[in-house]
């Protein structure tokens, strides 16, 4: 069985790191309490520039052309233009909850409805969201590679709307990376990890990761 192995450890640049994004030269990271958006090198993180991006952020991707942010509690997908930083586009969905993941998968731009346990997909060449996936609660970012989405996840819990708060589910806390198949959401692998990670992506055979509460970012494999 294989394993996630961490390989090099480095401190994010912001306070509040969430989702990541590899646009073929440069790493991206979304910091949520700073609202910007990091330009990193992969080499050593260091930032190589930044942009400003207000609202609660979460997950980040890259369509080839420019990157894509969830704003997290806005029910919001914000497409950035990393040479001019314009928003030039938003795709709301509306009710939808708390968005935690982007990915991109050639033709569709995915999300995570976090409380709901859910997987949407819009169809960017007619802007409409497929039905949706089911998911476990709690995911944390996703990605796409090699025909599969990948996410991290809190398993199991729930979300209670009266209290507004997730729930553990078993007396024993559990954090996975996942490997879904894009077409059912059924899970085909799951890898133990320490945390739920708020930001995911690959970048070749290395994993980035980023962990909120120990404002850290990881480049691990899957060996």
């Amino acid at each position: 069985m294989m394993t996630v192995t961490i390989r090099e450890i480095f401190v994010a640049p912001g306070t509040g790191p969430a989702g990541l994004a590899w646009d073929g030269a440069t790493l991206w990271h979304a910091d949520y309490r700073d609202g910007r958006l990091y330009a990193l090198d992969p080499a050593t993180c260091t930032v190589r520039r930044s942009l400003r991006c207000s609202g609660t952020l979460g997950g980040l991707t890259w369509d080839g052309l420019a990157l894509w942010v969830a704003i997290y509690d806005q029910e919001m997908l914000r497409r950035v233009n990393p040479l001019t930083n314009d928003f030039d586009e938003t795709l709301l969905l509306t009710g939808r909850g708390w968005l935690s993941g982007a990915a991109w998968d050639g033709r569709n731009l995915w999300t995570v409805a976090q409380q709901r346990g859910e997987l949407l997909a819009i169809d960017r060449t007619k802007n409409e969201v497929r039905p949706p996936l089911p998911a476990v609660v709690a995911l944390g970012d996703i990605d796409w590679r090699n025909g599969f989405l990948w996410a991290s996840a809190a398993v199991p819990m729930r979300y209670d709307p009266t209290v507004g708060r997730f729930e553990w589910l078993a007396d024993k806390p559990a954090h996975a990376i996942l490997q879904i198949d894009p077409a059912d959401g059924r899970e085909v692998a799951r890898y133990p990890v320490d945390h739920l990670y708020t930001g995911l992506c690959w970048k070749g055979d290395d994993l980035w990761l980023a962990h909120s509460p120990g404002n850290t970012l990881y480049r691990a494999r899957l060996e």
